[in-house]
């Protein structure tokens, strides 16, 4: 079926658009698949796709300092903190490097939620999330963070974003999990209004599958 969208395509490319019309509203599969009647597994590889050349938008846009980080679109590491730097305003995260990992866990009092780790530079990352223990660790000192109060101020708006839109996905894989945080580095970096026509500009230029 013709669609420049979608190579070997077996949807239309008007269905395809309202796929990603929905998507950009941020509506679940579930709803997707009720609104286009399509099959929620049809649906659910179409997502993925959008997802990954999402991820891989991100990657090539963001501060050249993150451009080494590229590789974890295919090969996510076994391990979940998420760094998080702001630059101009915007937030950019990623999960860390399983060595990245080990210098955190090895400066980090485990019994504390909040915790200052000065003296530690992971790739210009300002501060690190557990989501399973719940933790910040700012990769500053107390006072510095006291000074640069606005640009955290925006990490933790992100987030707090972020994490609302994740736990809607129950027991994400960790191979899907960097997927979904790109995306909402996608969604917090860029006007909801604007998300639709640049999926669909980023697909055309490298259409899926």
């Amino acid at each position: 079926m013709n669609n420049k969208y979608v190579n070997r395509s077996k949807i239309s490319e008007a269905k395809f658009r309202e796929i990603v019309r929905l998507f950009s509203m941020d509506l679940t599969a579930i709803q997707i698949a009720e609104l286009t009647d399509l099959n929620r597994n049809t649906v659910n590889r179409y997502l993925k796709g959008i997802r990954q050349r999402i991820a891989e938008y991100c990657s090539v846009t963001e501060p050249l300092v993150f451009s080494s980080r590229s590789d974890l679109n295919s090969a996510p590491p076994k391990f979940k903190l998420v760094g998080l730097r702001e630059h101009e305003r915007q937030v950019f995260a990623d999960i860390l490097k399983p060595e990245e990992v080990q210098k955190i866990r090895s400066g980090v009092d485990h019994t504390s939620l909040k915790w200052y780790l000065s003296g530690v530079s992971i790739q210009e990352f300002k501060m690190v999330i557990d989501p399973i223990q719940k933790r910040r660790i700012y990769l500053c000192s107390e006072t510095r963070h006291q000074q640069q109060a606005r640009k955290f101020r925006r990490m933790e708006g992100f987030w707090g974003f972020a994490q609302s839109r994740l736990e809607k996905f129950k027991g994400l894989h960790l191979s899907t999990y960097r997927l979904h945080l790109k995306e909402c580095e996608f969604r917090y970096n860029n006007h909801k209004e604007q998300l639709y026509k640049l999926i669909l500009k980023i697909i055309r230029n490298k259409p899926l599958f």
